[in-house]
């Protein structure tokens, strides 16, 4: 542990959304683990108490005037975290321990330069219906490798996450994950342990879907995977 703290400084980067109930239970549970430097809580446009609450726990927070969404929270948080690698965490995990956060820093020890997170829940239907099926198609390499390719909870080097431009949406996590691969970046997947928060309305998930699908199409006109993909349905 000191070793890390040593060498590596570390940002935890919460977007957070109307999160007052859960935000506390995050930011406690990310203070009890060794190797944080520190915490910045992005309040995008609340309309509840989510800042106040961040407040209160001494946690740095950022407030947006307006709900930009996950991506751009993401960005402006990074824009003003010192670490050298960031931990992006859910603002709403009712059941986050420090353990789980443990597991996205450790493999940075080993020289990865990206960690993302499988864990144990029920199935999501973005991740089925959408985010699947498209991968297969244009990146079979990520849909084969990683199981919940749509993970939030990731840790990323600073000097990589600066290659990257992010999406503003909820189109973003999967926009990293196919950005570092194509980056040829160290990768490691963890277990994060099984995950617990509220679930999302039908129209938070049809908005979801249509960002994950523009993100995997966009990133496959920008990488040359759609002739690649053309040419394999012909055969």
């Amino acid at each position: 542990m000191i070793e890390v703290r040593q060498k590596l400084k570390v940002s935890v980067v919460i977007p957070a959304y109307n999160e007052e109930e859960n935000i506390e239970k995050v930011i406690n549970t990310a203070k009890d683990v060794d190797e944080v430097d520190e915490i910045l809580v992005v309040n995008d446009g609340s309309e509840d108490r989510t800042a106040e609450v961040a407040k209160q726990t001494g946690a740095k927070v950022i407030t947006l005037e307006e709900n930009r969404g996950k991506g751009y929270a993401l960005k402006k948080g990074c824009e003003k975290a010192k670490g050298d690698i960031f931990i992006f965490l859910d603002a709403d995990i009712k059941n986050i321990t420090p353990k789980n956060i443990q597991n996205i820093i450790d493999p940075f020890k080993e020289t990865y330069d990206f960690v993302k997170t499988r864990f144990e829940r029920k199935k999501g239907r973005v991740t089925q219906l959408t985010a699947k099926p498209l991968l297969g198609h244009f990146f079979p390499e990520i849909e084969k490798k990683f199981e919940q390719p749509l993970s939030g909870q990731i840790g990323i080097k600073k000097e990589l996450m600066n290659k990257i431009d992010l999406e503003e949406d909820m189109g973003v996590d999967i926009g990293i994950l196919i950005d570092v691969v194509e980056m040829y970046a160290k990768i490691k997947e963890v277990y994060f342990g099984r995950l617990k928060h509220d679930e999302k309305e039908l129209k938070d998930l049809e908005r979801m879907a249509k960002a994950v699908s523009r993100v995997i199409l966009d990133r496959a006109a920008k990488y040359n995977r759609i002739d690649e993909a053309v040419e394999e349905l012909g055969e």
